[in-house]
């Protein structure tokens, strides 16, 4: 069955607002509210809010959650409820209204990498409330898929950014140290990290709803090229015509490792699927958007 409404959890957060622009363009009816002439934002804690407004829709995307690494540690409690309990009500309401095709949005779940580049292989060891949470939500997305012939969708991806991402999230906290202070602190001099604009993520999910494959199937998603943060904050500094001083704390290293970096191939083969946004473009779409 061809897919034309979706369902789509999140679409007041940073990823939701671009998606649903995505989608728009390509045709797709998308809905992100209570369908009962409430007009209420979707809480994904309330099943029968979701069991109802998923009726006559072909496909969920899951983007709604919680995303602070550092918010999960200071209230776990809310972390694993909202993401945990909301993908659970998400693939019930799925399978109450007869909904096939499901994209989980998850994360980063490997910690340490033992190789690079980062194959969907790779030993999977969450270190955080943020990240385990996630993961299981992968479980249940397994689940629900293997138990109720739910098509399921799990992308992994490892760094997204562009305009509207979290004020506190690396590339817009950059952005504000350099505009205010010309001075940048990070952790650790050799940190690197594969960043993936977010209009390049929005296209990948409008491929993936053309193209649904059958069963369960996880995918990491990133650029597949890392950068040292070093090289993010120079290229920063010159889009910004700034000079700058970079200071290190090599005593507060990552706890997701000081190299990660997304092997895409099957990603890529799946969906025939390519980032196509430099990392020089993505900054200074970035930039405009933060600055102006």
């Amino acid at each position: 069955m061809k897919i034309t409404k979706v369902l789509v959890t999140g679409t007041d957060g940073f990823i939701g607002t671009h998606l649903s622009k995505q989608l728009t363009e390509n045709g797709f009816n998308s809905v992100d509210s209570d369908s009962r002439g409430y007009h209420k934002p979707l809480d994904v804690t309330n099943l029968g809010q979701l069991a109802s407004t998923c009726e006559d829709v072909n496909a969920v995307i899951h983007l709604a959650g919680k995303t602070s690494i550092k918010s999960s540690l200071r209230d776990p409690y809310r972390t694993y409820y909202i993401n945990y309990v909301g993908a659970l009500n998400l693939l019930e309401a799925s399978r109450l209204r007869g909904v096939k095709r499901l994209i989980n949005v998850s994360t980063y779940v490997y910690g340490q990498p033992r190789h690079i580049p980062i194959n969907e292989k790779h030993r999977i060891n969450p270190h955080t409330p943020y990240n385990k949470s996630k993961l299981l939500a992968e479980k249940l997305c397994q689940f629900y898929s293997s138990d109720f012939g739910i098509d399921i969708v799990t992308l992994r991806p490892f760094q997204i950014y562009g305009p509207g991402a979290r004020p506190e999230s690396f590339i817009p906290s950059v952005i504000q140290q350099i505009a205010e202070r010309g001075e940048v602190s990070l952790n650790g001099k050799n940190v690197r990290r594969d960043f993936l604009f977010v209009y390049d993520f929005s296209v990948l999910i409008v491929a993936i709803l053309n193209d649904f494959p059958n069963g369960y199937n996880a995918y990491n998603v990133g650029y597949g090229k890392s950068y040292t943060l070093e090289k993010i904050v120079k290229i920063l500094a010159k889009l910004m015509n700034k000079k700058i001083k970079i200071t290190y704390d090599e005593a507060a290293p990552s706890p997701s490792g000081t190299n990660i970096l997304a092997d895409i191939t099957k990603v890529s083969d799946a969906f025939d699927w390519k980032p196509k946004v430099t990392i020089e473009e993505g900054l200074k779409r970035t930039i405009e958007a933060n600055l102006f």
